[in-house]
């Protein structure tokens, strides 16, 4: 690729990466790509909050599903194993205490381009998130809490290529493995 196309490429992933939630202001950056940057193994280990959930509008959301409840823990440990805690109620110390000591289902890796790669138990593919660290505040007039420096957003996109939800996380105090 040559840079021509690497300099317009990220400007529009970056756009691109905080379109699902319309009203968020421009970044006060000269350039994008000091904005956000692809996660690292690092960066993940430990354990996450979800603090905003977004879709895109041509995603039809069933509340019933645990994939889009309200409230989401993910736990990702040093040995590359994760657990996600999905509820429809805030998650309270004891169930931070049960996700940490479930059996971890869900094995998880960072490539190269800094995506998620998890697979369940027992699947036969991985699923694969973008996955990119926040380096500055970034507000969104429909939130009270902004996207802060170290916060994580996931990208889940569908067979299609097009971005299905964002999950903002920031990562908890407290227990962790």
């Amino acid at each position: 690729m040559t840079r021509g196309r690497l300099a317009v490429l990220v400007p529009a992933v970056v756009a691109g990466a905080l379109s699902l939630w319309p009203g968020v202001p421009a970044l006060a950056f000269d350039d994008p790509r000091d904005a956000l940057r692809p996660c690292t193994r690092a960066d993940l280990i430990g354990t996450w909050a979800m603090i905003r959930l977004g879709t895109a509008p041509s995603v039809r959301v069933d509340a019933t599903d645990p994939y889009f409840y309200p409230y989401q823990r993910y736990a990702f440990s040093a040995d590359r194993r994760m657990r996600h805690l999905t509820a429809q109620a805030p998650v309270g110390p004891e169930e931070q205490r049960t996700i940490l000591s479930a059996p971890a289902t869900i094995t998880w890796s960072v490539d190269d381009r800094g995506r998620l790669l998890t697979r369940k138990t027992g699947a036969a593919a991985s699923e694969v998130d973008a996955c990119q660290i926040l380096l500055a505040k970034i507000s969104d007039p429909r939130s009270s809490v902004p996207g802060l420096p170290g916060d994580v957003l996931l990208t889940h996109y569908g067979e299609d290529g097009k971005p299905v939800a964002r999950r903002l996380l920031r990562k908890m105090s407290g227990p962790s493995e």
